[in-house]
């Protein structure tokens, strides 16, 4: 039964994903050519800039709101005042880090040499909005995951992922608004979104005072996936940094190739993630003399699948890259076949660190993360300059199993 509703969710959550991202790979190919290349760096650069404030707004409550809604010690009258909690403290973040934005745009735009940049104050202002909406309704979006309602997931992440991409397409290539017109349209996309996203979780929304000893509670338990998330963002960077320094560039293009076709892998991992994160507390909670064993299970059966995925791609890597890319790509082969296996590890994570989750002991993650982005950063010094890409991608796959053998 566990099996069967996993496997039904992960088709519906990587289903989501999928026409996201399909919905994104042709979006972003016609904003480049509409704006100058400039213009599109500037744009990647904003949107870096908020994907980093934000992971620091969301202060990990969707981790934290994941862990204690279908915990044991949870009755399910007390289930709303969690949600509720969450909310309000991704709420209060997300408008105080727009106000200090908003103060700091006001003072320091003027002097940047505003007319040397393809965007105003609007787009920076609005890139404000974006992030903090952006991380509500990611949260909603959660939250629907834990009432086990995957379609309500696809919907209404279809419909908001869709509207965003479009609605800045729209923007760009149509109205000729750029950047501005890109994140603004983007913003009022979310204004109208958030308000279905709020009906869907509409039986978790408590209107009563916050409770701080939950609000407290769920922060405490949040705040180190701050830190987990840049070590990740260190360690997914890193390699790019130094192969243009120890090697060339060439060597990053290579790698950057072979990391975008190891997302076939990857895929398969999200899908798996979004499915099993709401679930495994769950199971914890209804099974407690054989939860260990189903964990076992289901490590086994998810390193089973994604060695079969894993292995698929990395068997046929070559006919991969030559089928797709030019001929010059080829030496991206031999990287994807070791990403491939590496991400495979990485999957394996969402079983194995489950019991740092269940301990309430979310500062390890920490701890484990930067000690591994350091290891990361010695294996790349060590292999880059004799193995260029090929020892990016070596050092990236040791470094996976070492965070899984930490977690567990």
């Amino acid at each position: 039964m566990i099996i069967h509703r996993l496997a039904k969710d992960v088709v519906i959550y990587g289903g989501s994903d999928f026409a996201t991202k399909i919905l994104t790979f042709f979006a972003f190919p016609i904003i480049a050519a509409t704006l100058s290349p400039k213009g599109f760096g500037a744009l990647e650069l904003l949107l870096t800039i908020i994907g980093l404030l934000g992971m620091v707004v969301n202060c990990g409550l969707n981790n934290a709101v994941q862990r204690f809604y279908w915990d044991k010690g949870t009755l399910s009258t007390q289930q709303p005042n969690i949600v509720t909690s969450g909310l309000v403290a991704q709420m209060i973040f997300g408008v105080m880090a727009v106000i200090i934005g908003a103060l700091l745009i006001s003072v320091i735009y003027p002097k940047l040499q505003p007319q040397e940049w393809p965007f105003t104050w609007i787009a920076l202002l609005a890139a404000l909005f974006v992030m903090a909406m952006s991380q509500w309704s990611q949260y909603m979006l959660d939250v629907t995951r834990l009432h086990f309602a995957p379609w309500r997931f696809f919907s209404i992440a279809l419909v908001s992922r869709f509207a965003t991409v479009a609605s800045g397409l729209v923007a760009i290539v149509f109205f000729g608004l750029g950047i501005d017109g890109f994140l603004v349209a983007q913003a009022l996309v979310f204004c109208l979104v958030l308000p279905m996203a709020m009906w869907l979780i509409r039986k978790d929304i408590k209107l009563t005072w916050l409770d701080m000893s939950r609000f407290k509670e769920l922060v405490s338990f949040g705040y180190p996936f701050i830190f987990v998330g840049l070590a990740y963002w260190l360690f997914g960077s890193t390699d790019r940094w130094m192969l243009a320094s120890m090697t060339s560039v060439e060597e990053v293009g290579i790698y950057s190739v072979a990391f975008r076709f190891a997302s076939i892998v990857l895929f398969f991992s999200i899908a798996f993630g979004q499915a099993w994160s709401p679930i495994a507390i769950k199971i914890q909670t209804d099974y407690p003399e054989k939860y260990r064993s189903i964990f076992g299970k289901i490590l086994l059966l998810l390193f089973f699948v994604m060695l079969a995925v894993g292995g698929a791609v990395s068997l046929f890597s070559g006919e991969i890259i030559s089928f797709v890319m030019p001929a010059e790509f080829i030496a991206s082969a031999l990287p994807l076949s070791i990403l491939s296996f590496g991400i495979v590890l990485q999957a394996t994570q969402q079983v194995t660190a489950i019991g740092i989750s269940i301990e309430k002991k979310t500062h390890f993650f920490a701890y484990i993360a930067w000690a591994t982005a350091g290891v990361n950063f010695v294996l790349n010094w060590l292999l880059i300059p004799d193995f260029g890409a090929t020892g990016a991608a070596c050092a990236t796959l040791i470094s996976y199993l070492i965070l899984t053998i930490c977690y567990t």
